[in-house]
């Protein structure tokens, strides 16, 4: 299996992502992505894009990411949304109580435990402060919203914590403009913040993160009316039933049928998500939806499902499902006194229900890298799905410094422009090919000699390393088939 290590020394050689104004060692937390890295994310939302927000008719919105105050004591954020903390009494530093316990005892803390058990673990474990070995505090809860200044206003004003809040303050407005019809999807990709006490494992857990969020608005008495139900029935999930160790593969309808989940949209939706997941390249014995207990649900759940996916450091969480009920638009009806009660055409009004699909696309980023990285014959291959693949061909002449080669490359590039295509004549072949490897180029197309004798070039497989001859005219035509 990848490890955790080869990711980053990859991700690091070859800029796809990296400390934040690494100059001057900014703060941990921030990281920035490069050209490959960016153009790798970008085609993770495009995917999450068109095969979930465009598939199941949902609209899309692009919100601000700073709000006032209102909106997070409406929401619950600044009673709940805390952190358990403990600081050393002699350096100052601060960890999280529920992480440091699971790094040093290797059982499964939760950060819903109270102050006082996570208190007595730390003394039970004799644990002390990894930088200086002084002693840690009591643990305390601490919010970890980001305030901010803005002096447009008197009032308080915080990053967003989670895409979400925006689609929720923006629903009433859905309402009036773009004629909703229950239930209806709301999705948005973006930047939130978290004031993590201990930002660590690079992209894993920082303070400024992606988020490609999806709210579904329905009516409760609703929630067993699906139009698509018979397309998902009996696809089965890979679900881990609380208390119980194993993963098991349970169709959709029979989560339903024993009352595993509150409805067919939930299982509609959780099928949708795997199938996600599908579409980067993960295989299902690698996935799992856990179900979460009392103590694990956010504040504002009545189900939870966390979606995680197997890696070296461990199984990874890439997404909270959350049947949210009207928590949210409850709460923001009486902190903003507006009616966010849908109206049915005959008059009856209905506060709507919320299942929740909240991606982490940073987290998605690495995990998909982990899958996809493979060592072929002692070299480095990213065998990333073709869609998500930073580029799609490589133009490569054979000799750089020959006229006629490179003439005919340039000419190849034009006629491929409409890909996403790279050229390149630094170095021999066979190192090019390795640089395209890396980068997770699915395929090569070499100009040499007999280019210039027949019109034909050597497209090569990044997976297989098989090559062949085609001709330059059915290029555009084969190269559309493949990918």
């Amino acid at each position: 299996m990848t490890t955790y290590e080869e990711v980053i020394n990859l991700a690091l050689r070859r800029s796809l992502f990296y400390q934040n104004c690494e100059v001057y060692k900014g703060p941990a937390g921030f990281y920035n992505y490069g050209p490959y890295g960016t153009a790798i994310k970008r085609k993770i939302v495009s995917v999450w894009r068109k095969h979930l927000v465009q598939k199941e008719g949902f609209l899309e919105i692009d919100g601000s990411t700073v709000m006032p105050e209102d909106v997070f004591k409406a929401s619950g954020h600044l009673d709940n949304f805390n952190d358990p903390v403990t600081r050393c009494k002699k350096c100052g530093t601060a960890y999280r109580a529920d992480n440091l316990l699971n790094e040093v005892t290797k059982k499964e803390y939760k950060e819903a435990e109270s102050e006082a058990i996570l208190t007595k673990s730390l003394r039970d474990n004799k644990i002390k402060c990894p930088d200086c070995k002084g002693e840690l505090s009591e643990v305390i809860k601490e919010n970890i919203l980001v305030k901010v200044g803005v002096k447009s206003t008197q009032k308080n004003v915080y990053l967003r914590p989670e895409t979400c809040q925006t689609i929720f303050t923006d629903f009433s407005r859905m309402m009036k403009t773009m004629r909703l019809k229950l239930p209806q999807g709301i999705s948005q990709h973006g930047k939130s913040y978290r004031n993590e006490i201990s930002p660590r494992q690079t992209i894993l857990r920082t303070i400024e993160f992606e988020q490609m969020e999806t709210e579904i608005f329905f009516d409760p008495k609703n929630i067993n009316e699906i139009e698509k139900w018979n397309e998902i029935k009996d696809y089965k999930l890979c679900v881990q039933l609380d208390g119980k160790k194993q993963v098991e593969q349970i169709s959709c309808a029979d989560l339903v049928k024993k009352k595993i989940v509150s409805g067919k949209l939930i299982a509609y939706y959780l099928a949708r998500t795997q199938q996600l997941y599908e579409q980067y390249g993960f295989d299902l014995k690698k996935m799992r939806f856990r179900e979460l207990d009392n103590k694990e649900r956010a504040f504002y759940a009545k189900e939870g499902w966390d979606f995680e996916v197997l890696t070296s450091i461990g199984w990874l969480e890439l997404i909270a499902n959350n049947y949210r009920t009207d928590y949210d638009l409850n709460g923001h009806m009486k902190g903003s006194k507006e009616d966010m009660q849908y109206v049915y055409p005959d008059g009856k009004k209905v506060l709507p229900h919320v299942w929740e699909i909240s991606i982490g696309t940073n987290r998605t980023f690495y995990a998909i890298l982990e899958n996809s990285l493979k060592e072929v014959n002692g070299k480095t291959v990213l065998s990333l799905p073709t869609k998500i693949a930073p580029l799609q061909i490589a133009i490569i002449p054979l000799l750089k410094n020959n006229k006629e080669l490179i003439k005919k490359s340039k000419e190849i590039v034009e006629l491929l422009n409409h890909f996403d295509i790279t050229y390149d004549d630094a170095g021999s072949v066979g190192k090019r090919y390795a640089r395209m490897d890396e980068i997770g180029v699915p395929y090569c197309i070499t100009v040499d000699h007999q280019t210039l004798e027949d019109e034909t070039v050597t497209l090569r497989d990044r997976d297989t390393t098989e090559q062949k001859r085609i001709k330059i005219t059915e290029i555009v035509k084969t190269i559309r088939e493949l990918i």
